[in-house]
């Protein structure tokens, strides 16, 4: 009889979008902000329970939110983290971690939480909506995606 190979890696794309709650559009005016985000995690399994990831998401906009009573322009940001995921039930988890976000005008420091479901599609391929909120000092944001990943 053979053995089924234990699966330890994952990878997954996601794309989706980073909604920014309080962008300054034209120097002034504060409003809402939605920029297209493509993702790349890879997460390596501990246990049943744990896993241990490396998030990257690339945000595709430009704008600038008020810190301290200066605009701090925003362009490309590469948002990243190592975050801890626990699976909460079948396929439901959690996770959390620190970050950086690399944008040429100021890189900032994150704290990266999210949830994420995953829906098995076979040969150990996933589908996986998914929801992040990342904490800054200067301010925050977060994505609704849907991703595909890969066991192996």
């Amino acid at each position: 009889m053979e053995q089924e190979k234990e699966i330890k890696h994952k990878i997954a794309l996601f794309f989706g979008f980073t909604h920014v709650p309080k962008a300054i559009e034209n120097g002034e005016s504060i409003k809402p902000e939605n920029l297209p985000t493509i993702g790349l995690d890879y997460f390596y399994e501990l246990n049943q329970k744990w896993e241990l990831g490396v998030v990257l998401d690339f945000e595709l906009g430009k704008y600038a939110v008020d810190f301290g009573g200066e605009n701090i322009p925003r362009e490309f940001a590469l948002v990243t983290g190592v975050v801890a995921n626990y699976s909460l039930w079948r396929g439901w988890s959690i996770y959390a971690g620190p970050g950086v976000e690399f944008e040429r005008n100021k890189n900032l420091f994150i704290l990266k939480t999210g949830t994420e479901y995953e829906f098995e599609l076979g040969k150990n391929w996933g589908l996986h909506p998914a929801f992040s909120y990342d904490f800054k000092k200067e301010y925050g944001s977060y994505f609704f995606g849907v991703g595909v990943s890969k066991g192996f």
